[in-house]
């Protein structure tokens, strides 16, 4: 068992009922940090990445609250809709181009769904943030457009000496329209991209980090083995430490989020719903089903419902938004303990009625904006799938998507990224004992690998297309990077160290045969590292000393250990094991701090001594003067903290790029032999 001195972990357990305030305020906190981040991120971008951005929301959006152009535009116009409009052909395509030739001997729902299938192919469905934007630019230019001067609204006061001023209320006003009229064309053109900023890149972080969240919460689960039990064992661990954090940094410093996610893409919109229906889906997609009530197994959350709701709006943003929401709805059917009755219940009950609710919703907003029945996604559907025509807008080959889609837009994170698809691919298979545990990871896999392969059939391929999962492959990047920390960082000073004293003593016995047995005493929490096991050397002799906490003493309220004992005073401990209490000093062997040792007890002053580097700085008089010791190495134990770097550093710190400073606690190992 690990002392609180060994600081071997920075971990305490958890309480078993999570405090909700506590996780609310945490995420409300992170919502205000992200979100100031995204909007730092849109007032950086400057350029223009693809014509969509611009045509697939802001002109139509534009269309509908400024012009009087419009198809369904109201026979009472806002005095500001006066001007002008300009949509392209995938709002403006309808049944009039289909020959008659086509529809003449078909019967009336086939020809609704003919005429669907050569209506629109984009939905109004994705413009709607920019559109309610507009309506409130709308009116505040309306009221900016006001001249007060006329009506007599400006309010003057006379002073005593009875000059007129102008009240600061007005002149505020007054100033403030000024500027909404001088700034009306960045609020237009930019203004949406802090939308989205808001809207779409932060609940897509947040639901990466809620997501890793849950992850990270079922794989301490199932290492401790207590998901039966419904044990909460998850470690409270620095944020630097936690898959969450991980999967976080690594989406909200990606070039392509950063680039791409905040511009007013209808694949932006996609992302973000289906990151948050995945999130919403926590419990159905990851969570083991064998902890799950058997009266709970047909019954559906409503955030389930919800988010396939979610998943039926976005299959009217993008009819390929299917590719990941048809296997997430498989993969819940298959993975309830229930009869085939049950799975067919959750098929239709929570998939798809839920789904179909989401595409209604979807058809009635582009029945009002479009004035008539359509269905965006089949006329999307017709044109790409069917027609095939777009491929008239650039073409790859099938596999360009692996080679230089994913690559391109993971960035850094694409040897974590690969590194983690070949550990689950590898651990999958059913004879693989870990096979269990991944299970919630090769979920999100699954996800972007049907999505990434029905993607590679179409001729046409951009980076853009593969948005939606980009930050699913965070998630799993992230669980390797807190491999990569914990494995090869992370609490490395007792593996480092016992290589270091290998190494020593080799040395100095190839110089001297002769001196050939050497002492080793561990001063830190009992077991907490390894003894003769990695410290053996041939023909060299090592006799290890450690802290004892046995059963014995611990049962024992008239013993003390000596774990506690150095624990609670590592200079007394030392003084009074080590060596008979000089002539003029106290002799505390009866305190009842300290376990009482006689001079026939009293320990060899060692070869060598490991000890943590906060105990060190409280014995270095003793060890440098009394035991003259010298200070051999100093190994990295543990990461303390993570800060801005500073001009001023320090031997415990570790500076990356000269941005951020890593401290770790050391060990340090001392030697009393003779120089």
């Amino acid at each position: 068992m690990t002392e609180r001195n060994v600081r071997l972990t920075d971990s305490k357990p958890s309480p078993s009922n999570q405090n909700y305030s506590v996780k609310y305020t945490k995420l409300f906190k992170l919502f205000i940090l992200i979100s100031i981040y995204r909007l730092a991120n849109a007032w950086m971008i400057r350029t223009q990445f693809d014509p969509d951005e611009y045509w697939q929301t802001l002109e139509p959006a534009y269309c509908l609250a400024f012009s009087n152009k419009t198809a369904t535009a109201p026979l009472s116009l806002h005095p500001q809709q006066k001007y002008g409009c300009a949509l392209t052909w995938e709002w403006t395509r309808r049944k009039k181009d289909i020959s008659p030739v086509e529809t003449q001997d078909t019967s009336s729902f086939q020809k609704i769904i003919l005429t669907r299938l050569h209506g629109p192919v984009r939905s109004y469905v994705s413009i709607l943030p920019t559109y309610w934007y507009y309506l409130g630019c709308r009116s505040i230019f309306q009221w900016a457009a006001n001249d007060d001067d006329d009506n007599g609204s400006i309010l003057n006061k006379k002073n005593s000496s009875g000059n007129s001023r102008q009240s600061y209320t007005t002149k505020f006003f007054s100033n403030a329209k000024q500027f909404v009229r001088q700034q009306s064309t960045y609020l237009i053109s930019k203004g949406p991209v802090f939308l989205h900023a808001l809207t779409v890149a932060v609940p897509t972080d947040l639901s990466v980090w809620i997501i890793a969240s849950r992850l990270e919460r079922l794989a301490v689960s199932h290492n401790h083995h207590d998901i039966k039990s419904g044990k909460n064992n998850a470690a409270h661990v620095h944020w630097w430490q936690s898959w969450a954090s991980c999967a976080l940094i690594f989406t909200i410093t990606s070039w392509f989020n950063g680039y791409a996610l905040i511009r007013t893409y209808a694949n932006s919109i996609e992302t973000m719903l289906l990151m948050a229906g995945i999130a919403l889906l926590g419990p159905e997609l990851f969570d083991d089903v064998s902890v799950v009530k058997e009266n709970q197994l047909c019954r559906h959350r409503l955030q389930a419902r919800i988010a396939f709701v979610l998943g039926g709006l976005s299959a009217c943003v993008r009819f390929t938004s299917l590719a990941a929401w048809i296997p997430i709805g498989i993969i819940i059917v298959l993975r309830k303990n229930t009869t085939a009755k049950q799975k067919l219940a959750t098929l239709f009950g929570l998939c798809a009625a839920n789904g179909l609710l989401g595409v209604l919703l979807g058809c009635c907003v582009d029945r009002y904006f479009f004035g008539f029945w359509a269905v965006p996604f089949l006329g999307n559907f017709h044109f790409n799938a069917i027609l095939g025509l777009g491929s008239l807008y650039g073409t790859h080959p099938m596999l360009w998507y692996i080679y230089a889609g994913i690559p391109a837009i993971c960035g850094i994170a694409l040897p974590m990224f690969v590194w983690e698809v070949l550990l689950l691919l590898r651990k999958s298979r059913p004879r693989t004992n870990d096979a269990e545990g991944i299970r919630p990871r090769l979920t999100v896999f699954w996800i972007i690998a049907s999505y990434t392969i029905l993607h590679s059939f179409t001729e046409h391929k951009e980076f853009r297309f593969l948005l939606p999962v980009l930050p699913l492959m965070f998630i799993l990047a992230g669980h390797a990077m807190v491999k990569l920390l914990r494995g090869i960082i992370h609490q490395r000073g007792p593996i480092s160290a016992n290589a270091v004293l290998a190494s020593i003593m080799k040395k100095a016995a190839q110089q001297d045969k002769s001196n050939n047995q050497f002492s080793v005493h561990y001063l830190m929490g009992c077991h907490s590292a390894p003894a003769y096991s990695h410290l053996h050397v041939a023909d060299v002799i090592v006799d290890v000393d450690y802290l004892d906490c046995s059963p014995g003493c611990r049962s024992n309220k008239d013993l003390i250990c000596e774990s506690d004992a150095f624990s609670n005073d590592p200079y007394e401990f030392l003084h009074s094991a080590y060596a008979t209490p000089l002539e003029g000093e106290c002799n505390h062997e009866d305190s009842i701090d300290t376990p009482s040792y006689t001079e026939s007890q009293h320990k060899r002053i060692p070869s060598f001594v490991i000890i943590m580097q906060e105990d060190a700085s409280t014995t270095e008089e003793l060890l440098f003067g009394k035991w003259n010791a010298t200070l051999v190495a100093s190994v990295r134990h543990s990461i303390t903290s993570i800060s801005w770097h500073r001009q001023t550093r320090n031997n415990d710190e570790l500076s990356l790029l000269s941005l951020i400073d890593i401290h770790f606690e050391h060990m340090e190992i001392y030697s009393t032999l003779a120089k």
